[in-house]
């Protein structure tokens, strides 16, 4: 028990250690988030660009100012949020130059949630792989509620319309009277829970307000449910991102179903050609012979992991809507990877401001429960 004890009290002091201690510092900024939208106007984004609009992240911009690499700094990693963004004859460079960049601050880059389009670029400049998970893209060309298959989803959108609820797309800007009303279904959903940062959107005002707004109201009028729709910007394989959703606690069975099968068909119908659900961590993971015993950890996790977090339960949700799964990876090298999971678990879950400081009171918390 003892030593159970020390090496906990160990591993906290090494985490505070890379969390707090650390001294190097990157480039302090001011985003221009208007500079950003415009470049992803011309250029595109990726399946996680939109969430730049957080302004909780950084953005790199390389010299000739054709890629930018949006990313935040935790103890000595720079942790990078999906791939350049760019165009693909770019990224390379941008990889290149961003790796120069974090070497010369004494900093290891990280790439967190990049997609296989890229990996031939990563290994070429010396890294590792570790899949995350994979992303829930629905292929709307091939989306209907047609037939035998989706049989259950057609009847709870009919029995949804019956008793008079609908779905509605509302656009920015948005009056304060419409921002409380949401707020009040963000807040009822939470309940004790806390917001999450980095890599997932969260209820910021500031935030919201760049997109367009999926509702589900009942009866009355009265708004039940939300979701926002972000766009790439692509040329082609044009997608929308369903990121922030929340509803109310008291709302029917189903509710989220209506307002999933909703979106898609909106987006079918405005020429969209995806629309993603987002990710399902730790999925597909650790069934080959090949797969590495921290990969087999991971398959573990996903099926026995309830207690921490129902990764399997959110598979299955989304898996009903028949998605495409595409895998998204941690990329990285020269670094202790559980150490780098706690470092992103903290970025994610405990930051969402500002990673360069930590709350003590977190800290002392941890230190009193293992006492």
């Amino acid at each position: 028990m003892i030593l159970i004890i020390s090496t906990v009290i160990l591993l906290i002091a090494f985490i505070y250690f890379f969390f707090l201690k650390n001294k190097n510092n990157v480039e302090s900024q001011q985003v221009d988030l208007d500079e950003v939208n415009a470049f992803l106007k011309i250029n595109g984004g990726n399946h996680v660009s939109h969430l730049t609009f957080i302004n909780d992240k950084r953005v790199f911009w390389t010299k000739d100012k054709d890629s930018l690499i949006i990313y935040q700094k935790v103890g000595n990693k720079l942790i990078v949020l999906g791939d350049p963004v760019g165009k693909e004859n770019h990224v390379k460079k941008a990889i290149l130059e961003f790796v120069e960049y974090a070497n010369l601050n004494f900093l290891q880059p990280v790439f967190y949630q990049a997609s296989k389009k890229f990996l031939s670029a990563y290994k070429e400049a010396g890294y590792e792989l570790f899949k995350l998970g994979e992303e829930a893209r629905i292929n709307l060309h091939d989306f209907t509620l047609v037939g035998k298959k989706v049989g259950k989803l057609r009847t709870s959108k009919n029995k949804f319309e019956k008793s008079g609820y609908k779905f509605k797309i509302v656009e920015p800007p948005y009056t304060d009277e419409f921002i409380n009303q949401i707020r009040t279904i963000s807040d009822s959903w939470l309940g004790e829970r806390k917001e999450k940062g980095f890599s997932v959107g969260y209820f910021c005002e500031q935030y919201i307000s760049r997109f367009p707004l999926a509702i589900l109201v009942n009866e009355t009028d009265q708004p039940i449910a939300f979701a926002t729709l972000a766009c790439d910007d692509q040329k082609e394989d044009k997608t929308i991102t369903i990121d922030l959703m929340r509803y109310m606690q008291d709302s029917p069975n189903g509710t989220m179903d209506m307002l999933f099968i909703s979106i898609f068909s909106w987006c079918k119908e405005h020429g969209y050609d995806w629309c993603s659900m987002g990710m399902a961590p730790l999925s597909h993971m650790g069934s080959e012979q090949s797969s590495t015993k921290l990969e087999k950890i991971a398959r573990f996790t996903f099926h026995y992991g309830n207690t921490f977090y129902n990764f399997k339960g959110l598979f299955e949700y989304k898996n009903k809507f028949s998605p495409l799964w595409e895998p998204r990876y941690l990329v990285y090298k020269r670094t202790f990877l559980p150490v780098l999971l706690l470092q992103l678990v903290y970025l994610i879950h405990f930051n969402k401001k500002n990673t360069n400081k930590i709350r003590p009171n977190y800290i002392k918390k941890m230190l009193k429960k293992v006492a």
